[in-house]
């Protein structure tokens, strides 16, 4: 069953993911370091043959993905939360149970401008939105034989990396840097590529149309893809004023 993503993320791949899925080669394990909102992950479903192993090294969005798992159709936001609501629940570091947890760090996501976690977004498009019955069960069902992560991407690929191995990279990239969306920003792309040089499996990696990415990647012998996409610049839904802009970017692969 395909999903769509479960939490909204700046540079998330929903635009492109059927493109991406197409792509994805026959594999035991499924790695996704990066995983953010899980656009891609959701789009393939689950299978007894894969060992799926997804990370995030914000600590709260990883955390979102392990309380979903484990608590499913418990989960409920209730109505949209006022902007003194919304204030206090991105002040809360506490709680007293992971069900409240759960609801606080999904209505940050779920609430937020450009889903950012940050600034609360008053638009009418959201606050009217409904969440489907059995939404979070549907996510609890595809997470349920997951392996989820709150580490450096190396490490996690380090160690579950393997001839028979798919990995998926989305890493945060200048757009997020230059918006602070994301705590962390300090991916560069050199680094990536060499040390996407020793994988042992099959890798795709999605990453902003730069020179020095095509420069870098064909220089590792990886194939370049250019890929056309757009994104929603300075806000998300009616009333925000966001409107979308087309851009380019590329899919980098080993195989």
């Amino acid at each position: 069953m395909s999903l769509k993503p479960l939490i909204g993320r700046v540079g998330g791949k929903s635009k492109i993911k059927t493109r991406i899925r197409k792509m994805i080669p026959p594999h035991t394990t499924y790695i996704e370091p990066f995983v953010g909102g899980g656009s891609v992950f959701f789009s393939v479903p689950a299978s007894p043959n894969v060992k799926d192993v997804i990370n995030d090294k914000d600590k709260e969005i990883a955390q979102i993905y392990l309380d979903v798992k484990n608590l499913g159709d418990k989960i409920e936001l209730g109505p949209a939360p006022t902007r003194e609501q919304f204030v206090n629940y991105k002040n809360k570091k506490k709680y007293n149970s992971p069900l409240e947890r759960a609801k606080r760090n999904l209505i940050l996501s779920r609430y937020s401008f450009r889903s950012n976690r940050k600034d609360y977004a008053a638009d009418e498009y959201k606050k009217n939105r409904q969440e489907p019955k059995g939404k979070y069960g549907r996510y609890a069902e595809r997470l349920k034989n997951t392996r989820i992560l709150n580490q450096d991407y190396k490490s996690v690929i380090n160690k579950y990396d393997n001839p028979n191995a798919f990995i998926y990279l989305d890493p945060p990239y200048s757009r997020a840097a230059e918006e602070k969306d994301y705590e962390k920003n300090d991916v560069p792309i050199e680094e990536l590529i060499n040390f996407l040089k020793g994988v042992k499996g099959k890798f795709i990696l999605s990453y902003e149309n730069s020179n020095k990415a095509k420069q870098l990647s064909r220089d590792a012998g990886f194939r370049v893809l250019n890929v056309s996409t757009n994104y929603t610049a300075g806000g998300v839904g009616k009333g925000t004023g966001g409107h979308k802009l087309k851009t380019n970017e590329l899919l980098i692969r080993n195989y």
